[in-house]
């Protein structure tokens, strides 16, 4: 039989309490940008899942998940994150179904998960979990799939909470070294704020010592970063082999830092305005043999001027999502425009994916807001864009024909093969 391409739903949370808006908070239409000719696709399937993610409103409403092998039988697992009081969970597709496989494996916490990193760290062939929660960043070393923990210390300023773990070896010692994206916490946070330092959790590099152990070099690397940051990459950028990293952070500006090879980066200015930068995607979109990179923001939804929060004259606000195409040596253009992807509303987690297979990066990216009244009432779609020849250059087209319309409360797309069948398929993160 036959099997066909699946797509995951996690329900979102919706409010019993509806606040009732001015005409100037209704967010902006999206402008979106459709093929002229009809793109044949083959729509994804929907399963059912048995999962939603609890907010408790105390704390931060996000969710990691993390695609792994747990068994190394060839089948892909997904690791998803619950929050605070909250089971997470560990899903396998059997018989048509995504099934809860958490129990025994020793993974689970009820301490609110925000991000989780999946990698083989121990170099023992199993692949091992970073995960980052409200209350630190774990490492579960993977054994045969049974998982025993440790937590890795971490000098956090006061109100700071770890959001997401990236992982690279920046300095070829055979080591993953860490990268923490932090933000403040809940209770903390206020939003719109650019210049207050009191308000802004710095990042942290960790360097591996080779034994699972290791030593903050933040200041020392110079990758503290200056604002609170969801989400963060290692990538390299200029084609030399070493990692560089690449910073999402809130009400700022976009962060690049150069890999000096010595355990040093210097920071690459991206002028990319002042924005809300939720999630960023690494792909090579125009062939060219580089990475460019893509980043989201809050778009149309929100009015510029509840954004504008304590920024000076000097800085530029910028709202909507971008797009940087790598033009080697750190230079970077904004294409944003170009290939069509101005205008849209507010979203956090994307990825590049050839979602049809025909040799194409396309984009997914999960949108609306919890927080945001507005999309307690009507909420985005979610954005399923496929790379489309165009008269001049390709475009990115949203196409409703996939079936991958996500109208929740979207933290991120992930993508894998869940049965087999060497076609992608996709898990909405709500």
């Amino acid at each position: 039989m036959k099997k066909e391409q699946n797509t995951l739903w996690g329900k979102g949370l919706l409010s019993a309490s509806l606040v009732l808006m001015s005409a100037s908070c209704i967010p902006t239409h999206e402008k979106l940008t459709h093929s002229v000719n009809p793109i044949a696709v083959q729509p994804f399937q929907e399963i059912t899942v048995e999962f939603v993610h609890h907010w408790d409103g105390l704390r931060h409403p996000f969710s990691g998940a993390a695609v792994i092998d747990v068994d190394r039988d060839g089948t892909m697992e997904i690791f998803v994150g619950g929050g605070e009081g909250q089971e997470d969970a560990l899903f396998t597709y059997r018989d048509g179904r995504l099934v809860n496989i958490i129990q025994g494996s020793e993974l689970s916490s009820t301490t609110a998960t925000y991000g989780a990193t999946s990698i083989d760290m121990d170099h023992d062939g199993d692949t091992d979990l970073l995960i980052a929660r409200e209350d630190g960043i774990y490492l579960y070393l993977n054994n045969h799939g049974i998982f025993s923990h440790q937590k890795i210390p971490l000098n956090l300023e006061p109100d700071a909470v770890p959001l997401t773990i990236a992982v690279s070896d920046i300095n070829h010692d055979g080591h993953g070294d860490l990268y923490v994206s932090v933000f403040v916490s809940k209770k903390a946070f206020r939003s719109a704020t650019f210049n207050d330092p009191s308000h802004a959790k710095h990042n942290v590099m960790l360097l591996n010592n080779g034994d699972l152990t290791f030593t903050d070099i933040t200041k020392s690397s110079g990758t503290a970063s200056k604002q609170n940051t969801f989400l963060s990459a290692f990538v390299d950028l200029n084609g030399d082999g070493w990692q560089d990293l690449v910073v999402a952070q809130n009400t700022g500006e976009v962060e690049i830092f150069k890999n000096e090879r010595n355990n040093t980066f210097t920071p690459i200015a991206t002028n990319t305005g002042y924005g809300f930068w939720m999630g960023l995607a690494v792909g090579d979109v125009d062939k060219d043999g580089d990475q460019d990179l893509f980043f989201t923001n809050v778009g149309t939804s929100i009015p510029q001027f509840l954004l504008k929060g304590d920024l000076k004259d000097d800085q530029r606000l910028e709202s909507q999502w971008v797009l940087l195409r790598n033009d080697g040596n750190f230079v970077f253009t904004d294409v944003t425009q170009a290939y069509g992807l101005r205008d849209y509303g507010f979203a956090w987690g994307t990825v590049f994916e050839d979602i049809n297979l025909d040799g194409q990066l396309d984009i997914l990216a999960a949108q609306n807001y919890i927080k945001w009244p507005v999309h307690k009432i009507w909420k985005l779609p979610g954005k399923t864009f496929l790379q489309v020849p165009s008269s001049s250059a390709n475009i990115f087209v949203h196409t409703d024909e996939l079936g991958l319309t996500n109208a929740h409360f979207g933290q991120a797309p992930i993508i894998t093969d869940l049965n087999g069948d060497t076609k992608p398929d996709v898990i909405w993160i709500n």
